[in-house]
C-alpha cells in the first residue's frame, strides 16, 4: 500500500451475500482504483487512498449488478490509524495450533508457533480469514507435501502455494487469471522467502503438459465444476484435489462432478456454512 496517506473504507452490504457476488464487485471496485478489500459478514470492505478517491466513480453503483443488491456508505481513515484499524478491527492473526500463524507484518512475533506466513493486508482475499481458506490451510497442514508437486489454480495471495512450498513441495504453480493477484502473489513470495514457486498469468488453459501429485482450487462453484476434466487430466494417479469456494449445501452438485471426471469423493468439511471437498485420484 502507498505509505503516509488518508484512506477511504467503502463499506458495502451485499444481498444475498456470497463468495462470487463479493468477487465480482470487489473486481469492479478494483477497475476504478480501490487497491484493498476486506470480506466482511455482510459483504465487502473497499480501500482506497483518499487522493485517489472520486464519489463520482460510484454513482448508479447500487444498481449495477442484476444479481444481487448493495448498500454502501463510506468513512475516512487516518493514517495514523491504519494499521491500529487493521489489526485492532479486521486483520487479526491466524493460528492453526503450534503449526502456524498467518499474520501482517505489523502484528507482534509469535515464536512458539513453527512456521509463519506474511500477509500484509493488500487484499483480504486469501489471508486465511475466510472459511473457505481456512479450511484448506487446515487440510494442507495434514498433508504429506514434501517433494510432491502442487498446483494452486486461482490462487489469490498465494498463501495455499507458499504453504506447500514451506513444507518442502517440490514443484510449485501458482496461477491466476487477476494481474493484480498474480503481482500480489509475487510480492508475498518474497516476503515469506518462497522464491521456488512459478507463478501464472491466465485461467486453466495455460497449464501446457504439467502433472501434480496435489491441486487445489478455491473458486466459485461453476467454475470448479467446469475444471474438473482438465484438472484430472493434470493430476498424477494417486494424486489428490482439495476444492472450496461454494456453500456447503452445494456440495453434492460438486461431489458430482469430481466424480464425473473421475475423481473419487473422499470426504467434505463444513465451515460457517462453507465446504471444501477432498479427492483423490485412482
Amino acid at each position: 500500500m502507498n505509505e503516509n496517506l488518508d484512506y477511504i473504507e467503502l463499506i458495502c452490504e451485499i444481498n444475498p451475500n456470497s463468495k462470487e457476488h463479493t468477487d465480482i464487485l470487489g473486481a469492479y471496485l478494483s477497475n476504478i482504483g480501490f487497491e484493498s478489500f476486506m470480506e466482511t459478514e455482510t459483504g465487502i470492505n473497499a480501500y482506497i487512498p483518499k487522493t485517489n478517491f472520486k464519489q463520482d466513480g460510484l454513482i448508479g453503483l447500487e444498481k449495477q449488478f442484476s444479481s444481487f443488491k448493495i448498500k454502501f456508505s463510506h468513512q475516512i481513515i487516518k493514517d495514523e490509524n491504519w494499521n491500529e484499524t487493521w489489526t485492532k478491527n479486521y486483520f487479526e492473526p491466524i493460528i492453526f495450533g503450534k503449526e502456524l500463524v498467518v499474520r501482517a507484518s505489523f502484528h507482534p512475533n509469535f515464536p512458539e508457533v513453527e512456521k509463519e506466513i506474511i500477509m500484509d493486508p493488500k487484499t483480504a482475499f486469501g489471508t486465511g480469514n475466510h472459511a473457505t481458506t481456512y479450511m484448506l490451510i487446515e487440510e494442507i497442514l495434514k498433508l504429506e507435501t514434501s517433494l510432491k508437486s502442487v498446483l494452486d489454480m486461482g490462487t489469490g495471495t498465494g498463501i495455499l502455494a507458499i504453504l506447500s512450498k514451506m513444507k518442502n513441495s517440490s514443484f510449485t504453480y501458482a496461477v491466476d487469471n487477476d494481474f493484480k493477484a498474480v503481482i500480489n502473489t509475487s510480492e508475498n513470495i518474497i516476503v515469506n522467502n518462497t522464491p521456488d514457486i512459478k507463478v501464472g498469468y491466465g485461467d486453466i488453459s495455460i497449464l501446457e503438459n504439467e502433472l501434480f501429485d496435489i491441486i487445489y482450487e478455491n473458486i466459485w462453484k461453476n467454475i470448479v465444476i467446469n475444471d474438473f476434466p482438465i484438472l484430472t487430466k493434470h493430476l498424477n494417479s494417486g494424486g489428490i484435489v482439495l476444492t472450496s469456494g461454494f456453500y456447503f449445501k452445494e456440495y453434492e452438485v460438486v461431489k458430482r462432478a469430481g466424480e464425473n471426471a473421475g475423481l473419487v469423493f473422499q470426504y467434505v468439511k463444513e465451515k460457517d456454512d462453507w465446504a471444501m471437498v477432498k479427492f483423490i485420484k485412482k
